[in-house]
């Protein structure tokens, strides 16, 4: 067997395995870039998606903002119109309470006194007029003491004129409970 030789058939296989693992690493490569391209056109697609999800969200995140810039401008409106309402009631329960006391007053004020002058300013009531006698003022004054929803009343003034007894009185308004 010497006549044999097998370094043809050697080199043969060897070039037949270099090829093979040639052919191995190319087909290797090229699942490794075909993966990579793949991996990236997947990534690409959900950075799309998100994107587009962010997209959306942004803009509901701004019609929400305008909502609320609506809403508390109406809540601005609301505590406006409550304070003109509150104003409202109150001017409403002064002006009423300003017939009562001239129709209180009517009563409190005895036959032979006039009132000539009438004023309210700060809680305080003025009564300014003639009376025939220093009895019909004390009569005035007992009548507006006994009288609900009237302080003390404060005499600041008596003097005797040929008329009658010129008087000035003041007294004071409590409120009402609400």
């Amino acid at each position: 067997m010497a006549g044999v030789n097998l370094l043809p058939w050697r080199e043969w296989r060897r070039r037949q395995a270099i090829r093979r693992w040639q052919g191995m690493l190319f087909g290797s490569l090229v699942a490794g870039a075909l993966l990579s391209v793949v991996g990236v056109a997947v990534l690409d697609q959900r950075l799309e998606r998100q994107a587009g999800a962010n997209a959306r969200l942004d803009e509901r995140i701004a019609g929400l903002a305008e909502k609320l810039e609506q809403v508390t401008l109406l809540g601005e409106r609301i505590d406006a119109l409550q304070a003109q309402s509150d104003e409202l009631q109150g001017l409403q329960q002064r002006q009423g309470s300003g017939g009562d006391l001239l129709f209180h007053l009517m009563h409190i004020v005895p036959a032979g006194a006039r009132l000539s002058e009438l004023h309210m300013a700060d809680g305080e009531l003025g009564l300014s007029g003639l009376a025939r006698s220093g009895a019909e003022v004390a009569q005035l004054l007992r009548n507006l003491r006994q009288s609900p929803g009237l302080g003390a009343p404060d005499l600041q003034e008596l003097a005797s004129s040929p008329a009658g007894e010129r008087f000035r009185v003041s007294v004071s308004l409590q409120r009402p409970a609400p």
